[in-house]
């Protein structure tokens, strides 16, 4: 959800933005062309602060920092393959879910590229879905996307000539949050049998196209909406159509490539190491690049020599520190220095790593030009910290926060009984994934250790409303409104009934309903299961808002940002969903391990997508 708020708040600002990983594109030499260009048609457990997100370095590190990084800074640009020349057309590959902005911005990005270059170009589009059972299909955004997915690949199979679906692809893009319905106007407008697609789309027909769909997908091990390989090379580019453009023009010649400016945005001048590069008469035939040197930045790395583990690798924030700030200069203290305990005492901090930087950041062109990154820090009399939510700092060197952190979470160490913490949304197919591997885990340890369930709650998600929230827009869920009445009917049965009949119910209802039939298909659900479903219905009725906001409450302590999170003693679980490794990590948690600890759990989930909502 947050890289999706950060895409709305970018996207008037650059044409070039994409995830973690973003790689540019070098040029080729520009000459006159026979159709206008595309630039011109497009413009240790006691001392750590459990609940941060690090494993992903903190959602809101990957957001604001890296996705800052990729939108204006990263350098050396390469397609992760040799710039080979072939007569062959050039295969591009896109992994997608119909509703997601990054998806659909790809698209619309490269349908410009196959209507100038198609006769090389050999493209196929499929499509990031689940089939928890046969013929009923999962997807991130929720129904309407695997609807979506599925006329879209209709459009394919019946209009492949010069690539009309694509056409027709882009026309539903205008209006995302409608792709099951809107197809029949877009349809018109290309000239397309709408009785067909519709036949396709609600028939066996569509259903077998997006399990051969889903099938490739898998096979690529794409779980991220937009995968891109250009010729079987991971594409990492920027996400344009004038870098879709170079990509294509890495393979093949084409009157096309001809004419290709020199740069179209600072971003492009990477010529010189170490060096700011400026884009000048930025997309014009004569545009050309200038350098001059880095403003410098000292900042001091804050860590202990106690602190271990991942959580206390400071390597990546150092990498990325580089890429933002060329003149970035990092010098370590230990707190146990006396310049370190100083440095804590003076800055109130608490958890280490931390990140001191002097003012000169202020001078910076990263700081000058995007305010969404100065969010990332917190200032300090004359000094700028990174936020601890943001680094991912997690080893106390604070010992009254570090004990107030785990009263606040619940947790009691020392009690051998440790507490599995998970955080799921009910159709979110990743946490009904980890749902299943925890449940037998539960069914080993059963009473021995604390499985407490918990759902992601947003607040005004998607600027709130009916279709997602309740209670002034302060208590939304991801794929919408039913899903929301069914992760508090789920909490009703945890209440009232147990965390067994917890997982039976949600088990059941994973496999039996989804997101937009889950308010009239609970109910046999539940009298199957010997459910009180007055009960749930009044307890619905009356202690939803109370909750779900304890839900978000502990959520938003603990950061978290998607489903599933797990937590186990409150520490952020980040090894593989399956029975086995739950256990483990669990098991692992105890003072003194029962005897079923020894006890080696079947089935697995790896083979499913280990992706996030």
């Amino acid at each position: 959800m947050l890289v999706e708020v950060l895409f709305l708040k970018t996207s008037k600002k650059s044409r070039y933005k994409r995830e973690a990983g973003f790689d540019e594109h070098r040029t080729r030499e520009k000459t006159k062309s026979s159709k206008p260009s595309i630039e011109k048609k497009i413009k240790e457990k006691e001392k750590k602060l459990p609940g941060t997100f690090y494993p992903v370095l903190s959602a809101v590190f990957l957001v604001i920092i890296i996705t800052l990084v990729i939108i204006l800074l990263l350098r050396n640009t390469s397609l992760a393959t040799n710039q080979v020349v072939s007569d062959n057309k050039v295969k591009v590959e896109f992994y997608v879910m119909s509703q997601c902005p990054y998806g659909t911005q790809v698209e619309d990005a490269f349908y410009p590229v196959l209507e100038q270059m198609g006769d090389v170009i050999d493209f196929n589009l499929d499509y990031i879905v689940t089939e928890p059972s046969p013929g009923q299909f999962q997807s991130l955004h929720g129904e309407k996307e695997v609807k979506g997915d599925i006329v879209q690949l209709c459009a394919k199979k019946y209009y492949p000539e010069n690539y009309v679906y694509m056409k027709f692809i882009v026309c539903q893009n205008k209006d995302r949050a409608n792709v099951d319905t809107n197809w029949v106007g877009c349809a018109k407008e290309n000239n397309m049998d709408v009785e067909k697609l519709r036949s396709c789309l609600e028939g066996d027909e569509g259903k077998m196209l997006l399990r051969e769909s889903m099938q490739r997908t898998q096979a690529m091990g794409a779980t991220a909406s937009p995968t891109m390989y250009f010729n079987d090379a991971l594409y990492k580019g920027r996400r344009d159509s004038l870098s879709f453009q170079r990509a294509v023009c890495q393979h093949v010649e084409h009157e096309a490539c001809k004419e290709i400016p020199e740069c179209v945005t600072d971003a492009d001048c990477t010529a010189e190491k170490g060096m700011i590069g400026v884009c000048n008469n930025a997309g014009q035939p004569d545009a050309y690049c200038t350098y001059k040197e880095p403003v410098s930045v000292e900042y001091i790395i804050l860590t202990s020599a106690d602190c271990k583990g991942a959580a206390c690798d400071t390597t990546r924030i150092v990498e990325v520190t580089q890429q933002l700030f060329l003149g970035a200069k990092p010098r370590p203290v230990d707190a146990s220095s006396e310049e370190g305990k100083q440095l804590i005492e003076e800055y109130n901090i608490q958890v280490v790593p931390a990140y001191i930087f002097d003012k000169s950041l202020e001078e910076t062109k990263s700081w000058k030009e995007n305010p969404d990154l100065r969010t990332a820090f917190e200032k300090t009399g004359d000094k700028y910290k990174l936020r601890d939510a943001v680094t991912g700092a997690t080893y106390f060197v604070n010992e009254e926060a570090r004990i107030a952190y785990y009263d606040a979470i619940g947790v009691t160490l020392g009690d051998n009984k440790p507490q599995i913490d998970f955080f799921v949304m009910s159709y979110c197919p990743f946490g009904n994934q980890a749902e299943q591997a925890i449940e037998p885990v539960y069914q080993l340890l059963k009473d021995k250790a604390e499985f407490k369930p918990h759902y992601v709650i947003y607040s005004n998600y998607r600027g709130g409303g009916p279709n997602y929230c309740i209670n002034d827009d302060k208590l939304c869920s991801m794929h919408g409104i039913q899903e929301l009445h069914q992760d508090i009917r789920e909490a009703c049965v945890l209440k009232y009934d147990g965390i067994a009949n917890w997982f039976k119910f949600a088990l059941a209802m994973n496999t039996e309903c989804n997101s937009g039939n889950a308010d009239s298909c609970w109910e046999p659900v539940a009298e199957s299961l010997g459910l009180d479903t007055d009960r749930i219905k009044q307890c619905e009725e009356e202690e939803a808002v109370e909750l779900m906001t304890a839900d978000k409450q502990l959520g938003d302590k603990l950061k978290v940002r998607g489903s599933p999170t797990v937590f186990i003693d409150g520490e952020l679980y980040s090894g593989p969903r399956t029975p086995e490794a739950y256990k483990q990590a669990l098991c692992k948690a105890f003072d003194e391990p029962p005897e079923e600890c020894n006890t080696t759990l079947e089935g697995s989930t790896e083979a499913q997508p280990q992706g996030n909502c």
